[in-house]
């Protein structure tokens, strides 16, 4: 009985490790797109003309791009740690993640150059 009960308690542990060692992967996925996305979107505001106004529509569509693959990346990690994450975040779908990216910061900066990225 010892044995069985002391087999459980390890196999418990050895799941919340792998549950923790899930949440850290996926902390450290979120880091790594949210570097990644900063440099590129660094990048691309550095090409653009400091007098400009707008984005032209060759611009957009390379921004949106930008935005859109950022979204991508942060929905599969989610996908991929969906068991280990909160509650709350466990059901987060595409459109929650779209959502809180186009209702951040530094997208309502840039309401000033008339963005809209249509994404899905």
């Amino acid at each position: 009985m010892k044995k069985i009960l002391f087999s459980l308690i390890l196999l418990g542990c050895a799941g919340s490790n792998v549950a923790v060692a899930s949440v850290e992967q996926y902390v450290a996925a979120v880091d790594q797109i949210s570097a990644e996305y900063k440099q590129q979107t660094r990048n691309f505001f550095t090409s653009l003309d400091p007098q400009q106004t707008s984005f032209t529509s060759q611009q957009q569509a390379k921004f949106c791009g930008i935005v859109g693959n950022y979204v991508e990346q942060l929905y599969q990690a989610a996908d991929q740690n969906r068991e280990s994450l909160d509650r709350q975040f466990r059901h987060m779908t595409r459109q929650d993640v779209i959502n809180k990216v186009m209702s951040s910061k530094e997208m309502l900066i840039l309401k000033k150059y008339n963005i809209q990225c249509d994404l899905k």
